[in-house]
């Protein structure tokens, strides 16, 4: 039970993209009418002559409403649909609803069209439950690949992240010679900043400008230092430096700062005894990867 309740609250990613809700409804519409068509379950077989017409319709309407059920909620709710809070559990639970409107749909329909022999004498309840046998498997099957495929992507691109990052240390085969104290320039060369390496604690972008947060001179605190530059020019400067990584878009960090991590595959939060919050990391870096230039 534990299992399947850390799997359902697994995080999940939710596509938004018109392409991918398109796909995903033209497969299960897909999906359901060859399934019936083919296997003729429940009454089907007594349709003689219209069973492929019949089942077209339901895979036709089924792709209608999985498609409405992926695109018109998570513009309604765009909290409950936020990428933060989205799991296996909600995106199962959003296609069992999804399943629900198709099948109420489709009695509805059917049971306007009295002439299909047998099918006035199937209850609303028990063509629910129809729809329920059909639908649940490959949503669920579709969920499980899905996830399985989005988890190996992002793994292989952490994996393509630190070879980078491995093939830029070893990059010529020279041992390079780190100097103590490093000068950086403002990016109209006006303006400098000088410090010792091992006294930086981490640098922020703050629009145009950059902070950078170094050890005070009596070791009890950090002090600001404003720079107008980049965090793209800055991490060229201290791409040598095997200790300071850029973790996130708009964040520099000296790893030897860096005592913990946490969260999950949603996002990582770096943890520093001397950093007062928490850093945020991008999703190209996986929770090994971390570890491995924190060590």
């Amino acid at each position: 039970m534990k299992k399947i309740y850390s799997w359902l609250s697994t995080p999940y990613y939710f596509n938004p993209s018109f392409k991918f809700k398109v796909k995903v409804s033209i497969s299960m519409g897909l999906f359901v009418f060859l399934f019936l068509y083919i296997f003729k379950p429940f009454y089907l077989a007594s349709f003689v002559g219209i069973v492929l017409q019949y089942t077209a319709f339901i895979g036709f309407v089924t792709f209608l409403g999985i498609f409405f059920i992926l695109s018109v909620p998570p513009i309604l709710f765009k909290n409950y649909f936020h990428e933060d809070n989205w799991t296996i559990g909600r995106n199962l639970f959003l296609i069992i609803i999804g399943i629900f409107v198709t099948g109420s749909c489709l009695w509805y329909f059917g049971s306007l069209l009295k002439s299909f022999h047998s099918f006035g004498t199937i209850s609303y309840l028990r063509y629910l439950f129809y729809s329920y046998l059909v639908g649940t498997l490959p949503v669920v099957i579709f969920i499980f690949l899905n996830e399985k495929n989005i988890r190996e992507k992002r793994e292989k691109k952490a994996v393509k992240t630190i070879n980078i990052l491995i093939k830029k240390q070893k990059k010529e085969h020279k041992k390079l010679i780190l100097q103590e104290y490093i000068t950086i320039y403002s990016d109209n060369k006006k303006e400098q900043i000088n410090f010792k390496i091992k006294d930086l604690v981490y640098i922020t972008s703050q629009g145009n400008y950059a902070s950078f947060f170094l050890l005070s001179d009596h070791k009890k605190g950090i002090k600001e230092t404003i720079l107008r530059i980049t965090l793209t020019n800055i991490n060229k400067e201290l791409e040598t430096y095997n200790n300071i990584i850029r973790c996130h878009k708009s964040y520099i960090i000296n790893t030897k700062f860096i005592k913990d991590i946490k969260g999950n595959a949603r996002g990582y939060l770096l943890i520093s005894d001397v950093i007062p919050f928490e850093i945020p990391v991008s999703r190209s870096f996986s929770k090994n990867s971390l570890k491995n230039l924190l060590k």
